[in-house]
């Protein structure tokens, strides 16, 4: 029992510890050594708990999958009101707390390393579809109470989640700080145009 609470101590520590370093030194600089060295630990008791770098990296994804998941826990807001619980589902989507939870430097570092990493990117693919899945029960829901014109729910999550990863990267290289509320509030009208647009879908469907 005592290994068990000192590894549930040390385990995220340790993985705080590569998130920060990934942050200064990017994911090829990082080692296992430079981890230890920010938390004053030994590089072995690192190595007993994860074994290598790729092992420590994709609990590392788990980390992030965790953290997003209880995100993703606000994308079904429970209010009677139907549209307000449409309103609350894009303003969680862009929301600072969304969008700013996981620095996007890391989170390119880490992708990167997906197309050469076939367990991480299997991780990644695990965080997206329970994004997606989210997305389409809510949707389906929306649509059967007559706030949204969506009838297929899979293909509207697509580009949901396609408006919201491409204005995170986006607005990370063209959006001014003091901008950035503005341009979401313009993602948010976006989004919503395009879910009660009927023509919209009959459009994407004639494509």
């Amino acid at each position: 029992m005592t290994k068990r609470l000192n590894a549930d101590i040390q385990k995220p520590k340790i993985i705080e510890s590569f998130y920060q370093t990934i942050l200064e030194e990017g994911f090829e600089g990082t080692s296992i050594a430079k981890i230890a060295a920010r938390i004053d630990m030994k590089p072995t008791l690192i190595i007993h708990y994860f074994g290598t770098k790729e092992n420590l990296t994709i609990a590392g994804v788990d980390h992030v999958i965790t953290i997003y998941s209880n995100l993703l826990d606000r994308l079904s807001p429970r209010h009677e009101d139907p549209e307000k619980r449409l309103m609350a589902l894009l303003n969680t989507l862009w929301s600072r707390a969304y969008y700013e939870k996981f620095n996007i430097a890391v989170a390119f570092s880490v992708i990167s390393v997906s197309f050469r990493n076939t367990r991480i990117k299997k991780k990644i693919q695990i965080l997206y579809q329970q994004f997606k899945s989210r997305l389409i029960k809510e949707l389906e829901a929306l649509h059967r109470e007559g706030v949204i014109a969506c009838p297929d729910a899979v293909k509207t999550a697509d580009v949901l989640i396609s408006m919201v990863e491409g204005s995170r990267h986006f607005r990370h290289f063209h959006v001014k700080a003091k901008d950035v509320a503005g341009y979401n509030q313009s993602m948010i009208m976006a989004a919503l145009s395009m879910l009660k647009t009927p023509l919209a879908h009959k459009q994407a469907e004639d494509v």
